[in-house]
């Protein structure tokens, strides 16, 4: 601003020499701060059709809430300075710590400027990180040009895995029922067809004789083998703000207890919907490293319904003893799903992410003893 009116002073002075005092000087002058704003708005311009940036991570994989090392690079490569340089971040789903959003740089004919700095992605998703906007003012402070960065960093942030010790939204009691029969020692009379990955000192041999085909000996409770995960695959919300919050924490949950059960080795199902349904078992590391990169880059969709979800998954879920809900919002499919759930005698507990009070407080008045509302910004380790 004071560059500008004393540009502004200077023209009126010279407007004044040459209608008083004439002469190649005053018109010299005259047309010097006439000419001076169109020299300074054309620096701008061709800084900004030459300004150059290199930004790279030194990872491949970034997990929400990680700190990443993260290189930024300001290059200058034509022959005249670049006087006033100042840089702009993506915010709020990412920080980039060790640069300062106030700090201008003045970049020599020929040179650049790397900085190592540190990336803090805050949620699990995919979305631009790093230098968002370049603001560009020439060395009389008279223009400032803001530009978006025409190539961003974009970038697939995992989500977090958070291991809890104790899960106290389901009673312990009920756990070590589970445990008891996902690992039974007593086979019964019963058999059924061989199945890849079965153990095969439970062949019965004699019924394999007679029925021409692999047999295996059914042990207690092998119906109901796991426990089964339900993650609602719809995207509520249009704008990132919005749904990167609840999707991450969708996702964090849906690990986290996954996580709890291979500990306890209890075998755990997770479900997932993306047109179709898709049944992940988790019995070993392996399991879940597969698992994990799936959810990693797994895209909710708006029209992918957990009603829709809970169509296709009606059949499986005759199967299963207890069936945990990791949801986002609570419709009538759900509230169906749940209480035939308690007639054939399984168990249902409802995660609910949510930061909208009166959502909560109607998920409380349907589910009052096994609903657990649970905010976007909630440690896991407090509240499940």
């Amino acid at each position: 601003m004071k560059g500008r009116l004393l540009l502004l002073a200077l023209w009126i002075l010279s407007l004044v020499g040459i209608s008083y005092y004439g002469g190649p000087v005053s018109y010299g002058f005259f047309a010097a701060m006439t000419l001076l704003p169109a020299v300074c708005l054309l620096y701008n311009l061709l800084v900004l059709l030459r300004f150059k940036i290199y930004q790279t991570l030194d990872k491949q994989h970034v997990v929400a809430g990680s700190v990443s090392k993260f290189y930024i690079t300001l290059q200058n490569e034509d022959f005249y300075t670049y006087a006033g340089i100042r840089i702009r971040f993506f915010s709020p789903f990412s920080t980039v710590l060790g640069m300062d959003e106030e700090t201008e740089y003045e970049l020599a004919p020929f040179s650049g400027i790397e900085k190592e700095t540190s990336l803090l992605c805050k949620y699990r998703g995919e979305y631009e990180v790093g230098i968002r906007s370049i603001l560009i003012r020439d060395p009389l402070k008279l223009f400032t040009i803001t530009f978006r960065n025409k190539e961003p960093y974009r970038i697939v942030v995992c989500p977090a895995i958070i291991r809890i010790d104790t899960l106290k939204s389901i009673d312990e009691t009920l756990l070590a029922a589970r445990d008891s029969l996902d690992h039974p020692t007593e086979p019964d009379a019963l058999v059924r067809r061989y199945e890849p990955g079965d153990d095969i000192r439970r062949i019965h041999w004699k019924q394999t004789a007679s029925a021409g085909k692999l047999l295996v000996r059914k042990t207690v409770g092998e119906e109901k083998n796991s426990v089964c995960i339900l993650m609602d695959p719809k995207r509520c919300k249009e704008d990132p703000g919005d749904y990167l919050p609840t999707e991450n924490k969708l996702c964090e949950i849906s690990i986290a207890l996954t996580v709890f059960f291979e500990d306890h080795d209890i075998p755990v199902r997770i479900l997932t919907y993306h047109g179709h349904l898709q049944s992940h078992l988790i019995s070993g590391s392996r399991d879940f490293g597969v698992f994990y990169d799936y959810l990693s880059g797994y895209s909710f969709d708006g029209d992918h319904s957990m009603d829709a979800m809970l169509l296709s998954a009606a059949a499986s879920l005759q199967q299963e003893r207890l069936v945990l809900f990791v949801l986002q919002e609570i419709s009538g499919a759900v509230v169906e799903t749940v209480s035939h759930l308690r007639s054939c005698g399984a168990t249902a507990v409802l995660y609910l992410v949510s930061d909208d009070k009166d959502a909560a407080d109607r998920a409380r008045a349907l589910f009052p003893h096994n609903l657990f509302v649970i905010p976007t910004e909630s440690d896991l380790k407090e509240v499940l």
